[in-house]
């Protein structure tokens, strides 16, 4: 069966000098120890030697790829950020020319400036083919909801392109909850909770209702919300501050919010998923390099469900999505 992935990484010197400088900026603390993860870092460089034969080892017929954390959200100002995104987008762009039909491509977008970054996204859509963007959480502290963002999601829905929200660190001034138990920072929990959060409030803020086309794509089995559906709208019922929303909270996530498989999960959380937001939802994804495309395949047809959605999962979805 086909197989397409759509949250594979991809490492370039720009990234490193990136991550290296947000740290310097911020002071966040690193919450994953490189020791754990050995090869990690040349595994984001290689095509030929590891990606490439581990793809055909399990059968991935493409993977759609995007930088790595923190992505040029991380950078401080537009001044840097949007040059740094056109020169990573020119690359990533030479990669996929490199090995046609093997790798398609999610754009990173400077923020910093709400009117470039539509630029860019249409660039990369329109001159470089790229099949949307991977946003890489929230930009100096400021979300995906605000007014000043609809131009991205405007330019999105026009291009009929999905935006993927990546996860990202908290604010340094959230972090306190964590205090004395840092090994829940990251990816066993900050990362679910604030990107999850983040998908919140894009909907609380009633951006579906004004760009009722546009498509967000949450990984890692969907940041948990797929599986907290009925208490968030019951809480939304409950609250004062309610939004003058023209739907329930699930029914964006169920028409507007798309999920995929990256990370590790267990075989009830994908069942669970199928349930609650339908098979034509889900699309399939990997996570490369931390988890190879063998874990990713082997997490799939651990689960008991149709071929039908096993099909959907692997790759009707995205040919759908992305116009493959």
């Amino acid at each position: 069966m086909k197989k397409i992935c759509v949250e594979e990484h991809w490492g370039s010197p720009d990234m490193e000098t990136i991550r290296t400088e947000w740290r310097a900026r911020t002071g966040f603390p690193v919450s994953m120890d490189p020791k754990a993860l050995p090869l990690i870092p040349p595994r984001l460089k290689d095509f030929e030697e590891t990606r490439l034969p581990l793809m055909d080892e399990s059968g991935i017929t493409m993977q759609v790829l995007s930088t790595s954390s923190p992505g040029v959200q991380g950078l401080a100002d537009a001044a840097s950020a949007i040059p740094t995104a056109r020169k990573i987008n020119d690359a990533q762009a030479e990669i996929i020319r490199k090995y046609p039909g093997r790798f398609a491509g999610f754009a990173a977008l400077p923020t910093q400036d709400p009117k470039a970054a539509a630029d860019e996204l249409e660039r990369t859509v329109t001159q470089l083919g790229f099949k949307g963007a991977m946003i890489l959480g929230h930009t100096n502290g400021e979300y995906l909801d605000l007014e000043k963002f609809r131009i991205i999601w405007e330019r999105a829905e026009g291009l009929g392109v999905p935006i993927y929200l990546h996860p990202a660190e908290p604010l340094v001034d959230q972090i306190k909850i964590y205090d004395g138990r840092p090994e829940f920072m990251g990816p066993a929990w900050s990362w679910g909770v604030e990107t999850g959060t983040h998908a919140l409030r894009i909907i609380g803020a009633g951006v579906f209702d004004v760009f009722p086309k546009a498509t967000l794509i949450l990984g890692h089995m969907g940041e948990m919300l797929p599986y907290m559906t009925v208490r968030i709208d019951e809480g939304y019922e409950m609250t004062f501050h309610k939004t003058k929303l023209k739907k329930m909270p699930s029914d964006y996530m169920k028409e507007n919010i798309m999920i995929t498989t990256s990370g590790k999960y267990s075989p009830g959380a994908l069942i669970c998923a199928v349930r609650e937001l339908g098979a034509d939802r889900i699309l399939f994804a990997g996570d490369y390099p931390w988890v190879t495309p063998k874990q990713a395949v082997e997490l799939i047809e651990r689960v008991p469900i149709s071929s039908a959605d096993k099909e959907k999962i692997y790759h009707l979805n995205a040919e759908k999505l992305f116009k493959l």
